[in-house]
This record gives C-alpha cells, sequence and structure tokens, in this order.
C-alpha cells in the first residue's frame, strides 16, 4: 500500500480530494498547515506529497521545495489556479514538482496524476547525470564516479584543492549561488574521501522550524513532541561513518547552533526526549548562497561555528563566470537527456549557442540542466534539429534582468542592496515576482527574503 500525503488549506477542498482518491489502495494522512506537515514528514516516509500552492506561511511550491531538498524520492504534485502559473512553471523548471493539477480539477484526473506518479516508485532510478567521467578533451573530472565538467581556471583551481583535501578530517564550506552545484562537489568530496563506502546524506536546513529541525539534525523519541507518533532517528546518526551535507547552514536558528557547535566539539548528540547522548563519527560538509562572514557580520551566524565549520572554503562561481563551460555543460546534459529517454541525439542549431552564451542563468547549472529537459519534452523524433524554436520562450523574447543585478549579487556585507519596502517592490517588479532571483539579488536566502516580504506586507 502507498503513503500519501495531501495538504490543502481549504477543507472542502481537501475532503473533496480525499473522497477522489478514497477507492485507491492508499494510506492517506491530510492536513491543512505546513509547519504539521513537515513534522509529520521527519516522522514518516511518502511516497507521494500533493500540496495546494494557496498555503499560509509558505506556498506549496516553497513547501515542495523542501520536500525536494530532504526527500528527493518522495514524488510530489502541485494544485494551482490559472493565475499562479508563472510560479507554478518556475517550480517546475527548478525540478520542485514533478507535475502540477490546474483547478478545479477532474477526479479521472486525479486518479490517472496519483496512477502516473506512483508508477515511477517501481522504476529503477537513473543515476545523476553528473555522475560521469568526462573523457572529452580538455575536460577537468574529478570524484572518480562522479565527474565535474569544466575548462574554467577558477572552476579547476578548486577540484584541486578538493581533491588534496578530500580525505582531510576538516570540515568544508561551500558557498555559492543557488545552483552551481554546491552538493554536486560535496558528493564528489565523498566520493573521493576514505569514506565514499559510507552513507551520504544531505539535509536542506531552511524552511524548517527550529523544532523540526532539531529533530532532523539529532532524531528524537515516541512523544517527544505533538505528531512523534514512533522513534525517528537523526541524520547525523543515519550519516555515521560517512558524510552529512547541510546545506544553507546559515538558516539555523541561532539558539540552535549553540546546540550544534556543541555537539560538534564532543563528537556527540543527544536525540529529543532523551538524556543520553551518543557518540558519532560523521565528516561535515556545509553549505550556503551567503558567506558565513557575511551572516556573522549580520549577527544571524556564532562565529565559533563559522570557525568550526569554514576550515576549507569552497566559493563556486556563478555560471555567467563561466562563458567556456557553458556549451560543453549544455552538451553533455542534453545527451544525457536524449539517452535516458532512447531518443537519438540530434544537432544543436549555432543559434541556439549564441544565445545559450547571451543568456545570464540566474539559475545556473541547474537552469541549464532543466533547459535540458525542456528542450527533449518538446523535441519529436520527426525534429533533425534541435533549433531556437525548443529553448524556453523566457530565453528567446525576454532579456533577463539579471545581468544588470549581478553585480550586487557579492559576499560584501557593505555593497549588498539595501533591503526595504520600495526595494524590494522594485525587485519584485524586474524579476516577475521571482523569489529566488531576488533572494540572490540581495544576497539573502529565501526564507529570510519572505521574512522581508512578510514584514512589509508583500508575502
Amino acid at each position: 500500500m502507498h503513503s500519501i500525503l495531501i495538504l490543502i488549506d481549504d477543507e472542502q477542498e481537501l475532503k473533496s480530494l480525499k473522497r477522489a482518491l478514497h477507492s485507491e489502495d492508499l494510506a492517506i494522512s491530510s492536513f491543512r498547515k505546513a509547519d504539521e506537515a513537515l513534522i509529520q514528514c521527519a516522522a514518516q516516509q511518502f511516497d507521494l506529497i500533493i500540496a495546494d500552492q494557496r498555503l499560509p506561511i509558505m506556498t506549496g511550491a516553497e513547501f515542495l521545495a523542501q520536500i525536494s531538498a530532504n526527500y528527493p524520492r518522495t514524488r510530489r504534485v502541485l494544485i494551482s489556479a490559472h493565475a499562479e502559473f508563472d510560479d507554478v512553471t518556475l517550480a517546475f523548471s527548478r525540478g520542485f514538482i514533478h507535475q502540477f493539477i490546474v483547478k478545479p480539477w477532474k477526479n479521472v484526473e486525479i486518479h490517472n496524476v496519483v496512477q502516473e506518479e506512483l508508477s515511477h516508485l517501481n522504476i529503477r532510478i537513473v543515476e545523476d547525470p553528473t555522475a560521469t567521467d568526462s573523457k572529452a578533451s580538455g575536460q577537468r573530472s574529478v570524484g572518480g564516479e562522479l565527474g565535474i565538467i569544466t575548462n574554467d581556471k577558477v572552476m579547476i583551481d578548486l577540484l584541486e584543492i578538493a581533491e588534496k583535501t578530500a580525505n582531510s578530517e576538516a570540515a568544508f564550506f561551500i558557498s555559492g549561488e543557488t545552483g552551481t552545484g554546491k552538493e554536486v562537489i560535496a558528493k564528489a568530496i565523498h566520493r573521493k574521501s576514505e569514506r565514499h563506502g559510507k552513507p551520504f546524506l544531505a539535509l536542506n536546513c531552511a524552511n524548517l522550524s527550529e523544532a523540526l529541525l532539531e529533530s532532523q539534525l539529532f532524531g528524537h523519541r515516541e512523544g517527544a513532541f505533538t505528531g512523534a507518533n514512533k522513534d525517528q532517528e537523526g541524520i547525523i546518526s543515519a550519516a555515521n561513518k560517512g558524510t552529512l551535507f547541510l546545506d544553507e547552514v546559515v538558516e539555523i536558528p541561532l539558539s540552535l547552533q549553540a546546540k550544534l557547535l556543541r555537539v560538534l566539539q564532543e563528537r556527540e548528540f543527544t536525540p529529543v526526549g532523551e538524556t543520553k547522548a551518543r557518540k558519532f563519527d560523521v565528516k561535515i560538509i556545509s553549505a550556503s548562497s551567503v558567506s558565513l562572514a557575511q551572516a556573522v557580520s549580520d549577527g544571524r551566524f556564532r562565529e565559533d561555528l563559522r570557525y568550526r565549520l569554514e576550515v576549507i572554503p569552497l566559493n563556486l562561481p556563478p555560471l555567467r563566470d563561466r562563458v567556456e563551460d557553458i556549451e560543453i555543460l549544455f552538451d553533455h546534459y542534453l545527451r544525457y537527456q536524449f539517452e535516458r529517454h532512447g531518443r537519438p541525439i540530434k544537432p544543436v542549431d549555432p543559434e541556439v549557442y549564441r544565445l545559450l552564451r547571451a543568456h545570464s542563468w540566474p539559475g545556473n547549472v541547474r537552469e541549464l540542466i532543466n533547459v535540458c529537459v525542456y528542450i527533449v519534452a518538446l523535441s519529436s523524433d520527426d525534429d533533425s534539429t534541435v533549433t531556437v524554436s525548443k529553448l524556453p520562450q523566457s530565453m528567446i523574447f525576454k532579456p533577463s534582468v539579471f545581468v544588470a543585478h549581478s553585480s550586487a549579487v557579492v559576499s560584501s556585507t557593505a555593497d549588498r542592496p539595501i533591503i526595504n519596502r520600495q526595494s524590494l517592490q522594485q525587485a519584485m517588479h524586474d524579476f516577475g515576482g521571482h523569489r529566488e532571483n531576488i533572494a540572490a539579488y540581495f544576497g539573502v536566502s529565501r526564507m529570510t527574503l519572505w521574512r522581508k516580504l512578510k514584514k512589509f506586507g508583500l508575502a
């Protein structure tokens, strides 16, 4: 029996969807609040999650982005209205959702989508397209089974540092904009280290309440808090002898930072609801789109924890600064997508490459991968060439304003744009409401941006 979680704020819509799925052989859990649903996700692994876009606290897309980061094998479906199409399209392109259903839905559509998504659980998981040994001339590869393709000098120098220090037990901190490949680098370090045969586990620290994040890190005992229906192992315990990757570590609340510092110093932790400490042996790699120095200067990160986590710093350049890599990365991922779908590989029109080089890539390598997915999805076997018509419309007709603002995405606090109501409204207009790009412009995380928008009544 498959397990499904449904998150819909409207009580009548929630009941309607549950009735539509009643005849299926499913174990259904339903929630109207995102924070309660996240707590349940920490205690139970779901096969499929269906969430409405309109929710209090966070949007359905933001909720499913968190699910994507922490439970990547869970299938994710978003329900939305036509007016929210831009947000849904962005969530789909970022890989946060697998499908979306437009309101008002038809029961037969719900049945078909659920069956299709659950069928994916029985299909062999395809390897990460970045897991490759590059054989192309002039391309740099690191990490054995997980290759990093680049011709960029800054990236090559960074990879040499990663290779030389991979076996060190010192903590790595990887900084870089969203989509630059921080987790890919972390996996490469793990695979080059002596811990390569042990677990590599990742936790995104953004968008989680302090209580839920503490439970995710250290685990909990049954009854430790509302919704804790059974004992749950924390990710530190699960990663024992292996590597733990903490993404968006800057978003950990200050009070929990103090607990994490002590855990790292003493190399022992205590699950929520327990009193006995447990020893652990884990290599720590952390990352953030914001530098730790900046976060310390802003007063939202402990300086002593910074020096515990940032022993070996690696700063990934954005894709727009890796011009030489755009074409080789595009060719690699496009070839992977065609092969993955059993389709013949097609030549690329030179005009496509021109547009790729002209694009500012606010979503970095992740955006480039999604463009390749988009192209293959739109291509037919009758097409002889990949033409400009197969590119997303935003790349053809809409010049990116990100180039005009890219100089503002810096690590220096003094150079960052001031965040106030007026600057937020202007950025929302310039970036078409795309919060990921707005956050990158201001040099803050999506959660910090959401708090600022709420503060000024713009959320």
